[in-house]
């Protein structure tokens, strides 16, 4: 073999690795390409995947919190409704008390708040406090001394303060040192019964208890 031969080959052998390398940097810059491209397209995919979900999501949530605000506001409207139903039923309840006090079973009604509250301060000299309407039904009421003293177990006398209060029924009793005191007015009757009784009044009128949330 000729040294031109010998260096064609030797020649030859460097370019046909050359060649090679070449080839296989190709190859493995394409195969990486190819995972690049790859990888890019998954997470791209993932991306959008988890982009879409959170899109889903947070519609889902907006649609929640509007479902549930809805649902919160609809309650809340019947909550009131029936607030509004019972607060009328007290406003019925005062207008009734004021048509009732030209009749009979007023004056039976006061005369059972009088003896009460004078039990209640246990006899003594009691002090009656009503309104001008009411003064002189209070003053002709017999029997109250006697049926308080037996109550309460001690002596009683019963007296009208002069001066009338003003107020739409019922009567405010005290000892004569004002101490003691005992508010029969209606409208502090019907705040009692608002506060004590509303549950009882929600079941009467709706079958269950008043709520407020």
């Amino acid at each position: 073999m000729s040294k031109g031969s010998a260096a064609d080959m030797v020649q030859k052998t460097i370019i046909d690795d050359a060649k090679a390398e070449a080839k296989r940097i190709v190859d493995e810059a394409e195969v990486a390409g190819r995972q690049r491209t790859e990888e890019a397209l998954e997470n791209a995919r993932t991306n959008l995947t988890g982009w879409a979900d959170r899109r889903r999501q947070m519609a889902q949530d907006s649609g929640d919190r509007i479902l549930g605000k809805a649902q919160n506001d609809a309650h809340m409207k019947i909550l009131e409704a029936k607030a509004k139903i019972i607060d009328g039923a007290f406003v019925h309840a005062r207008k009734q008390f004021e048509k009732e006090r030209s009749q009979a079973r007023y004056k039976t009604f006061l005369k059972n708040l009088i003896i009460n509250a004078g039990t209640q301060i246990g006899g003594g000299d009691i002090v009656v406090l009503a309104r001008k309407e009411d003064q002189a039904l209070v003053s002709k009421m017999t029997g109250l001394a006697t049926t308080i003293s037996k109550a309460a177990g001690q002596s009683a006398k019963v007296s009208v303060g002069k001066t009338p209060m003003d107020l739409i029924g019922g009567v405010f009793v005290q000892n004569k040192e004002g101490n003691i005191t005992v508010d029969y007015r209606i409208d502090t009757l019907l705040g009692q019964v608002g506060t004590q009784k509303r549950n009882e009044i929600a079941k009467a009128l709706f079958g269950e208890e008043a709520k407020t949330e």
